[in-house]
C-alpha cells in the first residue's frame, strides 16, 4: 500500500550557533560572534566558520583585527554576509548556501506564504534540544537557479515575524513537533528540512503558549489566525 504524500511547503534551517547581538532579550544572530563562539565554531569544524575565506577565520588567525571584522559586517547588507547566521535577524532572511563544486543549492519545496523556522543548537547542547530562534511567514522567496542559491525571507515590513527571547527558546523545541520518518532525532547533513502546514500549525500553537502573558501574546495569536486564513487551514 502506497502512503499518501504529505504536502510540505514550509522550511526549517539548521544554523550554526551565533551569539552576535546577544542580550537579555535576544539570543543572538544579529552581529559578529564573540571570540569564544568564533573559536568554538572553528574548532568544531563548522564548514564556513573554518573556511580560509571566512572573515571570522581570518580574524581567528590574526590576519585581520576585530575592528576590521566588525566593519565588514557593518558594511554588508542584503546579499553579502560575513555569514548567514550573523545577519539572520538583521535581514530576516536565510539562504540555501553553495556546494563547492555544484554551485548554489536550490529550494524547491518551500513556498511563499508558508512558514520558515530558524533553528540552532547551543554549544554542548544535545541535538534533541534543538530550539527555534525565530519564525516568519515567507514573503520573499527565490528557488535559485543553480548558479545563485535559493533563499527565503520575511515580508519587508516584518509582519508575521516572531523572535524568541533567551528565557523562551528552551520551550521552543524543534523535535517536539518535527519527526524523521524513521523516528530518529538527528539532523545529519543538509542545511534545511521541509515540513507540512499541519506541523506549521503545531509550531505556531507552541509559540502562542510560549508568548502567553507577554507583550507578544497578541502578535503570536494574530500570526496563527492569519496563517490559517492565508492557507485555508483550520486551527
Amino acid at each position: 500500500m502506497t502512503s499518501k504524500k504529505i504536502y510540505c511547503p514550509c522550511i526549517a534551517f539548521k544554523m550554526n550557533y551565533c551569539d552576535g547581538g546577544k542580550d537579555s532579550e535576544h539570543v543572538g544572530f544579529y552581529g559578529i560572534c564573540s571570540d569564544k563562539i568564533i573559536e568554538y565554531n572553528i574548532k568544531h569544524h563548522r564548514a564556513w566558520c573554518s573556511n580560509e575565506d571566512c572573515a571570522c577565520k581570518q580574524y581567528y588567525d590574526k590576519k585581520i583585527s576585530r575592528d576590521e571584522l566588525k566593519k565588514n559586517w557593518d558594511e554588508e547588507n542584503n546579499g553579502a554576509y560575513i555569514c548567514y547566521e550573523s545577519a539572520a535577524l538583521r535581514d530576516w532572511c536565510f539562504e540555501a548556501g553553495y556546494d563547492d563544486y555544484n554551485g548554489g543549492r536550490t529550494i524547491r519545496g518551500a513556498k511563499a506564504g508558508h512558514l520558515c523556522l530558524l533553528t540552532t543548537v547551543a554549544p554542548n547542547m544535545k541535538e534533541e534540544d534543538r530550539f527555534i530562534v525565530a519564525m516568519f511567514i515567507i514573503g520573499r522567496f527565490s528557488e535559485g537557479d543553480g548558479e545563485n542559491c535559493g533563499f527565503v525571507g520575511s515580508y519587508e515590513n516584518l509582519d508575521y515575524a516572531l523572535e524568541f527571547m533567551p528565557n523562551e527558546v528552551h520551550k521552543m523545541k524543534f523535535w517536539k513537533v518535527y519527526h524523521n520518518s524513521d523516528g530518529s532525532i538527528k539532523w545529519s547533513s543538509g542545511l534545511f528540512r521541509y515540513f507540512s502546514d499541519d506541523d506549521a500549525i503545531k509550531f505556531l500553537k507552541m509559540a502562542v503558549e510560549v508568548k502567553r502573558g507577554t507583550d507578544d501574546e497578541k502578535v503570536a495569536k494574530n500570526f496563527l489566525k492569519h496563517y490559517c486564513e492565508l492557507n485555508n487551514l483550520s486551527s
